[in-house]
């Protein structure tokens, strides 16, 4: 069996590899809560990465759902700024924290009492 080595600063290249785990603990999430917590699991997960990032990509304490989506676009402003390693590894972290932000986006409107009407249809 072929093992695959990965430099340890190459985030990008092993969240590939991860990437398919880290979706199927989200989607299996059915509500905020569970998703916060595969959030903060992710985080522990990858302690080494971030000494390795920039001190304005660390990520928050993800004490509220609304963290999630605005580390998520913080990141995908800041990846922006970064060349080589440093913008794929800011990438692909923004990729899962906008999929976290997405399922907790899911699961809330799902949990919540409101009925929503379509934009385009105020007339009822």
């Amino acid at each position: 069996m072929a093992q695959i080595l990965l430099m340890p600063e190459d985030f990008a290249a092993q969240y590939r590899i991860e990437k398919p785990v880290w979706m199927a603990r989200i989607a299996r999430a059915e509500n905020g809560a569970q998703v916060m917590d595969v959030v903060r699991e992710f985080v522990r997960s990858h302690e080494a990465l971030w000494s390795r990032l920039p001190i304005d990509c660390q990520p928050p304490p993800f004490t509220a759902p609304d963290d999630v989506s605005r580390y998520a676009f913080a990141l995908y402003q800041k990846e922006l700024r970064y060349e080589g390693s440093t913008s794929l590894n800011v990438l692909a972290l923004a990729s899962f924290f906008s999929e976290a932000a997405h399922r907790l986006a899911l699961v809330m409107a799902a949990q919540s009492q409101v009925t929503l009407r379509p934009f385009f249809n105020r007339q009822s």
